[in-house]
């Protein structure tokens, strides 16, 4: 995996800043090794429209106020 390749699901949408959320390339990783704090993610997800979970305290405004994302 590339950085540009990230870079460039950012510009499609697909993906935040890394600024915002601190993606990373993997490294030589056979199998994926997340940090203390990271999740593993896949692109195939992020193209499909699925994304990170969002926050439990924004989930319960959209609920409570009856909005979608």
């Amino acid at each position: 995996m590339r950085k540009s390749v990230l870079e460039a699901f950012v510009q499609k949408g697909f993906l935040p800043l890394q600024e915002v959320a601190h993606w990373r390339v993997p490294r030589r990783e056979e199998f994926p090794r997340p940090r203390p704090n990271e999740v593993v993610s896949f692109l195939t997800f992020h193209e499909s429209g699925l994304g990170y979970p969002t926050h439990w305290f924004l989930r319960g405004l959209l609920n409570d106020w009856g909005l979608e994302l």
